[in-house]
């Protein structure tokens, strides 16, 4: 709990780096804004250059008016004339009152959009860079008017600057926002190159681990499961070379038994016993054989079932419960009984189907029989049942252990087996061990047949 407290959220730190990117953004905007206005006022904004240009623009308009055959009252010559002058604003005044004082407002021509906000901006900051002149309409009877040039030469510099501000701040979000993740993407770039070892079979290269974030709780998965592949492989050639020993040492121990039985046999079938007790001594040693070769044999299949995985599918058949397993049971306990074991079986009061494969089943008994063999104590009864219980059908083997065997050990090979074949069958193979007695459990899914739901209709 502590250390997932104490990692880091790669989402929270992402947000972070892009919120301060931001912010000094914006701040590095204001400050280019600022700096910007503050260098064009120092080069382009001065007095003499502004009154001289508001001189010369005046005496342009004067004479286009002149050329024109228009006086200064012809609004929609002196729109047309100011048109695409963004720097540039005409305020025409009567002569009575100059200076637009309430009761008489100038009339504005300019060709930006707020052009009074503008005018308002001038008349208050920048009053004294007005250039004023009067000019005459025709005829002295007539009111004359007072033209004001102003002339803005910051209007269309700033919105440069503002422009140029704008990219500036953009640029270094972009370049602060990297600086924060780089960290991140050059080590995602090396993970990816990593994975695209291991997928070229590279398993012996460990996977970098860096910080604390979910980027490296990915990196340290991607070790485990690099380690467990490793360990896997090692597992099965393990298993591969086990699987060849055994091979091996079968065919020899198989060998024995094998070429002894045959040579009892023959000697049976030529005739070359001497007295029948003679053939019937050559009979057990026969027998004998025959079990060693049997047991042998359950052994590899054993070994088989339960450390490879079936790759067909298994062929099941619905039957009745209780004559399958008591059949089964009666034809692996006939030598249970002929070695002297007492064998108490109770069997279920109704018919229940499951959905078994009889090899499958019939291995299973085989070993349970065996284990008793092996394990079981033949001064005490071996305790047989089936039963239902609920929707499942229950086969109970319980014996008690023999003293002298107690501290035998297993190698848990067919248990094992007997697991797999009952859990590939959708039941379950419980197994509980203590120092006076063994019980095997063996659980199946009961079928319900669609004719017994109409049993009870009329």
């Amino acid at each position: 709990m502590t250390k997932q407290r104490a990692k880091k959220k790669l989402g929270i730190v992402l947000v972070f780096c892009t919120v301060l990117s931001f912010a000094v953004s914006v701040f590095a905007f204001f400050g280019f804004n600022f700096a910007g206005e503050q260098a064009l006022y120092g080069f382009i904004y001065k007095k003499e250059t502004i009154i001289e240009a508001e001189k010369k623009h005046l005496d342009d308009l004067i004479n286009h008016l002149n050329s024109v055959r228009a006086s200064i009252t012809s609004e929609d010559v002196i729109r047309k004339w100011i048109s695409g002058k963004k720097d540039l604003m005409i305020a025409v005044y009567d002569p009575v009152n100059p200076y637009g004082q309430k009761g008489n407002e100038a009339t504005l021509y300019s060709s930006v959009k707020d052009a009074l906000s503008m005018y308002n901006l001038l008349q208050n900051e920048y009053a004294d860079y007005w250039y004023t002149s009067a000019v005459a309409s025709r005829g002295d009877m007539i009111r004359s008017r007072v033209v004001k040039v102003m002339y803005f030469p910051m209007y269309r510099a700033s919105t440069y600057v503002l422009y140029l501000s704008g990219v500036l701040a953009f640029l270094l979000f972009v370049v602060i926002l990297y600086a924060c993740i780089r960290k991140k993407t050059r080590y995602i770039v090396l993970l990816s190159r990593e994975i695209q070892a291991m997928g070229a079979g590279d398993l012996e290269r460990p996977v970098t681990i860096q910080g604390n974030d979910e980027i490296t709780s990915l990196a340290v998965d991607m070790d485990r499961m690099r380690i467990s592949f490793i360990e896997r492989l090692k597992q099965e050639e393990e298993m591969t070379k086990r699987s060849s020993e055994l091979l091996t040492a079968m065919s020899h121990d198989l060998r024995t038994p094998l070429t002894s039985l045959i040579g009892y046999l023959d000697i049976i079938d030529l005739g070359k016993c001497e007295t029948g007790e003679q053939a019937k001594k050559y009979i057990r040693s026969g027998r004998e054989k025959a079990y060693q070769i049997k047991e042998m044999t359950d052994r590899l299949f054993e070994y088989f079932l339960a450390y490879q995985s079936p790759t067909d599918e298994i062929e099941t058949e619905i039957v009745d419960a209780g004559m399958l397993f008591s059949q089964l049971w009666a034809e692996s306990a006939l030598i249970l009984e002929s070695d002297g074991y007492i064998i108490n079986l109770s069997g279920p009061d109704c018919e229940t189907s499951v959905d078994v494969n009889i090899p499958y089943i019939r291995r299973v008994i085989d070993n349970l029989v065996s284990n008793i063999r092996k394990y079981a104590d033949k001064e005490e009864p071996v305790l047989v049942s089936m039963e239902d219980k609920k929707d499942k059908f229950v086969f109970e083997v319980v014996n008690t252990r023999a003293k002298r065997n107690k501290t035998m050990e297993r190698n848990g090979i067919g248990l094992a087996s007997c697991k797999r074949m009952i859990e590939s069958l959708k039941g379950a193979f419980v197994v509980n061990e203590s120092d006076e007695s063994f019980t095997v459990s063996i659980f199946l899914p009961i079928i319900t047949q669609k004719g017994d739901d109409s049993n009870g209709q009329t």
